[in-house]
């Protein structure tokens, strides 16, 4: 079930850039043949990477456990009084067409996913469609792509992306596509948002400019977590109601990793539904929420405190397509489970200064232990 082909190495794991998010996520295009997936010996994660992301999950859940400034202050956010609050809000069509992205045709058969994507239990079992809303589902799947494929030039032919850049008001300078593409689903009855196709704008304009893009090269508008933000507060009557959130047919190597400790940890195997659940209250939970394929989620609850309420992440449910397929042959997804999270605590300001020499920043939180006994936590994320 997991890749033996080189994982990503040396990411960048700090909390303080959300626009970050998703640098490394699936890379699957559509003309792409499914990957081979097997579970060898060698695909779990390295120990450095499991600290990385079981200390980053750790700390996205103190960002959603925390109150706004708590979590302004986590990710660090220079204004004052600090806040997790995204500055992508409402429907966002606007600001997607500004920052150069269009929407394309979807995959037919993305938002089919009880047939093509074969979770019919899974979909049974959660109470959600398995159809798109096309086959009378409850199912819309979107594509956005950052490039123009009908701009043309004065002969009629199609611009290459390579050649396209175009210009956002109030800047003085010019930006280059990146040709970055995010596929989804989006229930807004069940209360789910499927991410199915994704490639971010860093990793895209790293592949297509032949270099690792500069931070003010890129679009502002990049993260995949407003992304889905603005489809999500479309037409929607109840934005409150987000109960799931699902990585569908995951090919990106180090999640693949990570959810292979995982299991080995809890000594069991990728299974069809009911599949694995983990806490997000365990070194597993922690690792699979700060995973690439992970974090976009916690960012979207996270940054919409003010319109979603407090929520959090309880478990995350690890489970392979429901076919006859060899193992090593079909790819695992995971499901986060939502829910209404307590009452933040009053905000102390219990955040230490960042460590720019060492680069990593330290949360410390308090809490009680099962000995009843008062403990600090720290939360150590390495950039």
């Amino acid at each position: 079930m997991f890749s033996r082909s080189q994982s990503f190495r040396g990411q960048t794991t700090t909390l303080y850039d959300a626009h970050s998010t998703f640098q490394v996520l699936a890379k699957r295009n559509l003309n792409e043949p499914r990957p081979k997936v097997a579970f060898w010996d060698d695909d779990t994660a390295s120990a450095e990477d499991w600290k990385t992301y079981k200390a980053k999950g750790g700390a996205l859940m103190c960002g959603l456990e925390g109150s706004d400034q708590a979590a302004g202050r986590l990710i660090g956010d220079t204004r004052q009084p600090p806040s997790a609050a995204s500055k992508f809000n409402g429907d966002l069509q606007t600001e997607l067409q500004d920052w150069y992205w269009r929407r394309v045709d979807p995959a037919t058969y993305s938002c089919s996913f009880s047939q093509h994507w074969q979770f019919p239990r899974a979909m049974e079992s959660l109470g959600l469609s398995g159809t798109s809303k096309a086959q009378g589902g409850d199912n819309e799947c979107f594509r956005t792509e950052h490039w123009d494929p009908e701009r043309r030039d004065g002969n009629g032919n199609q611009i290459p992306v390579v050649n396209q850049w175009y210009t956002v008001s109030g800047y003085s300078k010019q930006y280059r596509a990146t040709k970055a593409h995010y596929e989804f689903g989006v229930d807004t009855k069940g209360g789910a948002i499927y991410g199915i196709f994704l490639e971010a704008p860093q990793a895209s304009a790293k592949r297509l400019w032949g270099k690792v893009p500069i931070k003010n090269e890129l679009p502002e508008l990049r993260a995949f977590s407003d992304v889905i933000w603005g489809y999500w507060n479309r037409n929607n009557p109840d934005i409150k109601n987000i109960r799931y959130f699902f990585m569908v047919g995951i090919s990106n190597d180090l999640t693949n990793q990570l959810i292979a400790s995982s299991l080995v940890n809890k000594k069991t195997e990728l299974t069809e539904w009911p599949g694995i659940e983990f806490s997000t209250a365990t070194d597993e939970g922690h690792a699979l929420l700060g995973s690439p394929n992970g974090t976009a989620f916690a960012y979207f609850l996270m940054q919409h405190k003010a319109q979603l309420g407090q929520k959090t992440i309880t478990k995350i449910t690890v489970f392979r397509p429901e076919n006859d397929d060899e193992l090593e042959f079909v790819d695992a997804s995971l499901v986060f489970h939502v829910e209404d999270g307590p009452e933040p605590p009053p905000d102390d300001g219990a955040m230490a200064d960042t460590d720019t020499e060492n680069a990593h920043v330290v949360r410390k939180s308090a809490t009680t232990n099962f000995d009843k006994k008062n403990v600090v936590q720290v939360h150590e994320v390495y950039m």
